[in-house]
């Protein structure tokens, strides 16, 4: 419930125009953050100091706004960095943070088939390539986290708990800075003649790298939400509400046992 109730907190035009604002320059400066390198013990490990702000974005603003935040933060980042002509590779760099935005913002607006679907078309988008192809193993960690998702979309997303609200929005931040993963790694493999050997050489360790992102975009969204339960738990609008939809929930069922007897009647 609170996480329907923050969607419609970032609905409002207000404070989307305001988050909207704020979103750009903070991803525009903190895409000039020097990259963590050799994390957790793990030589040839980095991990870019924005990608978690397409996932971030997305939660926060949604897919629309969240994506438009994404893209026009790191392509203003890119333009100023390579001068006004960068290459090819650098100018879809946005593309792929945004697409980041889409699968986050599609998850935390409960369009999880939606992200789904986009992030299951990325992992088969893979096999087209001859790289994929030919190292059909690296996906695999997508594979796993796409089924984790899936599973815990279906059998447990409706539980109140913080533990099952933050594992939800781990998942959902993790797929998608994979999707911003993997979009970029289906564009290098068809721009750049790159061996297959470098692609096999990450498999073990971009898992680590995808999942430190993921949990620190997680961790920010979970304690906004948290702090936005605290607050709300002491509103008596809130109280009001609650009541409301508990009482609505009730009429319906009632309405539905009414038909169903009324239907056996004329039988």
């Amino acid at each position: 419930m609170i996480i329907d109730i923050y969607n419609q907190l970032i609905k409002k035009r207000n404070l989307t125009a305001l988050y909207v604002l704020s979103a750009i320059i903070i991803t525009y400066f903190a895409s000039w953050f020097p990259d963590f390198e050799n994390l957790i013990g793990i030589e040839g490990a980095r991990i870019s100091s924005v990608v978690s702000f397409g996932a971030l974005n997305g939660m926060l603003l949604g897919p629309f706004w969240g994506t438009i935040v994404s893209f026009t933060g790191v392509m203003g980042h890119t333009l100023v960095r390579g001068g006004g002509s960068p290459d090819t590779f650098h100018l879809l760099t946005p593309f792929f943070v945004a697409m980041s935005s889409v699968v986050a913002g599609l998850c935390i607006t409960r369009k999880e088939k939606a992200a789904m679907a986009v992030f299951g078309i990325l992992i088969l988008l893979w096999y087209i390539t001859p790289t994929g192809r030919t190292i059909y193993y690296y996906p695999w960690f997508h594979v796993v986290t796409l089924g984790a998702f899936l599973v815990f979309n279906y059998k447990l997303k409706d539980r109140e708990g913080n533990l099952f609200k933050f594992t939800f929005l781990l998942l959902a931040a993790l797929i998608a800075i994979l999707a911003d993963h993997l979009a970029g790694s289906i564009s290098a493999a068809i721009l750049f003649d790159l061996p297959p050997q470098m692609f096999a050489s990450v498999i073990t360790i971009y898992p680590i790298e995808r999942i430190t992102l993921a949990f620190a975009a997680a961790s920010i969204i979970f304690l906004l939400i948290v702090t936005l339960q605290n607050t709300l738990m002491e509103s008596d609008t809130f109280h009001d509400k609650v009541k409301e939809a508990k009482k609505e929930n009730v009429l319906d069922y009632v309405s539905d046992v009414k038909d169903m007897l009324e239907k056996d009647d004329d039988q």
